[in-house]
């Protein structure tokens, strides 16, 4: 993909076709040299930055190699230096902030700084770190969404993907002859138990599915399961082919169980801590209806 843009050429003739006008700065300056498409300037840049055949010249930063892209240091830490969200939240907005020079009244923004919130609604988000333009660009499994503009300026929204586990949730996996075990733990405390019979058949998506249904660090302990029996009807998910669901609610844990055919077991999670409300047991039964069923 076209990563350096080229400066465009001016018309010889100028903009009324008849040579520049001596008065335009334009004609003793140039436009300020190529640009490359990993370095946005704007939300309408970060687009196109995700698909860089769609990106134009204009709302990049300077290219640093002269389009020399094979050793470049901006694409190499497209690969090696990921941006990580700092915050565990299926949906983020990302505020911007312009700065501006001091003493300088009459001219535009001397650069911007990127906070990461978890909603318009936020306001103690000035101690995290705040990003540049370039950090936005490399935010691996979280997909860019539509801008937001309100009376605290303008924004853009980040919405996370199955492709990147939720933060604070470490999962570890033990294979064995007849069965796999995923274990998803959360600030040390085990969360959710996810038992594959024989072979595993799912993707690391259903495992980041799941992490993303795991209560936070104020929910993850040895302590009762808030849902009741009664509840297990209504968290049950639908059947998918001929995999079937069956939900088993104990004072200390839920149990999700997936059988494939009459009496085949195929996988069965078990959550267990007081931050399972039934809300989170059915995004867990829906992570393992909708990558299940197609494997």
């Amino acid at each position: 993909m076209p990563i350096y843009l080229r400066e465009p050429e001016a018309a010889p003739g100028g903009p009324d076709g008849k040579g520049w006008n001596r008065l335009s700065l334009s004609a003793h300056f140039g436009t300020g040299g190529g640009q490359c498409a990993l370095r946005p300037r704007s939300w309408g840049a970060l687009v196109e930055a995700q698909d860089t055949r769609r990106a134009r010249w204009g709302g990049h930063g300077p290219c640093i190699r002269s389009g020399q892209c094979d050793d470049c240091p901006v694409l190499e830490a497209l690969h090696t230096r990921c941006t990580v969200i700092p915050v565990n939240a299926p949906r983020v907005l990302v505020r911007i902030e312009p700065v501006f020079t001091p003493g300088l009244a009459f001219t535009g923004p001397a650069g911007y700084r990127l906070w990461v919130t978890t909603g318009p609604d936020e306001r103690d988000y000035r101690n995290r770190q705040p990003w540049t333009w370039d950090h936005a660009v490399r935010v691996p499994g979280w997909d860019l969404g539509p801008a937001h503009f309100d009376e605290h300026g303008d924004g853009f929204w980040l919405e996370r993907t199955t492709r990147v586990p939720a933060l604070g949730c470490v999962i570890t996996t033990r294979t064995r002859t007849s069965s796999t075990r995923h274990a998803f733990r959360v600030a040390r405390c085990g969360v959710a138990l996810l038992h594959c019979s024989g072979r595993c058949t799912h993707d690391t998506e259903l495992l980041n599915a799941i992490s993303h249904a795991c209560p936070g660090p104020e929910g993850a302990n040895e302590e009762r399961v808030p849902v009741h029996w009664r509840q297990a009807q209504e968290m049950t998910p639908r059947p998918a082919g001929s995999i079937r669901f069956g939900v088993d609610v104990r004072s200390m844990s839920v149990k999700i169980v997936v059988v494939d055919g009459p009496r085949c077991e195929r996988a069965r999670l078990t959550l267990s801590g007081s931050g399972w409300t039934a809300d989170r047991v059915r995004a867990a039964g829906e992570a393992l209806r909708a990558h299940l069923a197609d494997h």
